[in-house]
């Protein structure tokens, strides 16, 4: 790792025609985040209007928040598929580069992360990195940055969505994790072949500095996840579960993680224009 100042300079929006064809990553395990887009653009909305209505901000500063939602809104709404995979391969790439630096004077965790499965890997990479150093800006510059009222929505939004996910994940390994015991057990008492599938080479191996609780959070989410698919490998490999049904099941999982993903990554956006302004 390299140490940087606290403001590096390509931290910005990522530019879809920026990014070389041959180096970049696969797409695989991602999902088409319209839905979740036009999710947020509408908070964003409401947001204005329940500020303006009780006199937070000013009518121009309300057309003005109105007028960037719709710019923003209509431009994404125009991006052809190919497009929008590449500004994921580029936001991927980006937060790979973050996680190769070291902020001066940040206190950190390290956290030696392993997830096994494929799928997750570029869950982590789209939104993980943005989430950490937004954790830490929004600590350091969230005042700066929104209005008391808004900073209060954002972290009550933050906080809302990640105790969700924990809760979701928590679930998905316990009743996973029992039920694949039961069926082993069935399935031993029978006399069945029972096969205990590993995987032998991790998806993503490595060591991450984490700024903030919130940021560690999320990583449970994902390895608690990733340990709840290795019990669905062992269903699949035993019949005891179809492939098709853990595929709906990992795809269920990316949706639920969207949203905290990209208010995030937007918070963080958001964030890096004040930081660079001071």
């Amino acid at each position: 790792m390299t140490t940087t100042d606290l403001i590096p300079a390509d931290e910005g929006i990522p530019d879809a025609t920026d990014a070389p064809a041959a180096a970049a990553p696969t797409t695989l395990g991602t999902i088409d985040s319209t839905g979740d887009v036009e999710h947020e653009l509408n908070e964003m909305e409401a947001s204005a209007d329940a500020l303006r209505s009780e006199g937070l901000i000013s009518n121009a500063d309300h057309e003005q928040r109105k007028a960037e939602v719709e710019r923003t809104r209509k431009l994404f709404r125009e991006l052809q598929p190919e497009q929008r995979q590449a500004i994921i391969r580029r936001r991927r790439e980006l937060g790979m580069q973050i996680l190769d630096r070291e902020l001066a004077g940040a206190a950190v965790v390290s956290v030696a992360l392993k997830l096994n499965h494929t799928r997750l890997r570029p869950l982590f990479e789209q939104w993980w990195p943005y989430m950490n150093r937004m954790s830490l800006n929004l600590q350091r510059f969230g005042q700066n940055t929104f209005t008391r009222a808004e900073l209060s929505t954002l972290e009550t939004f933050l906080e809302r969505e990640l105790s969700k996910l924990e809760d979701y994940v928590d679930e998905q390994v316990r009743v996973a994790k029992a039920y694949r015991e039961q069926r082993e057990a069935e399935m031993r008492a029978a006399g069945e072949i029972v096969f205990a599938p590993t995987i032998q080479r991790p998806s993503l191996s490595l060591e991450v500095q984490a700024y903030s609780r919130f940021a560690v959070r999320a990583l449970q989410v994902l390895i608690k996840f990733d340990q709840t698919m290795d019990q669905f490998d062992f269903m699949v490999w035993n019949g005891i579960r179809d492939q098709s049904d853990v595929n709906e099941e990992v795809s269920r999982f990316l949706r639920k993680f969207q949203p905290l993903g990209l208010r995030s990554y937007t918070t963080h956006l958001k964030l890096m224009t004040t930081v660079r302004g001071i």
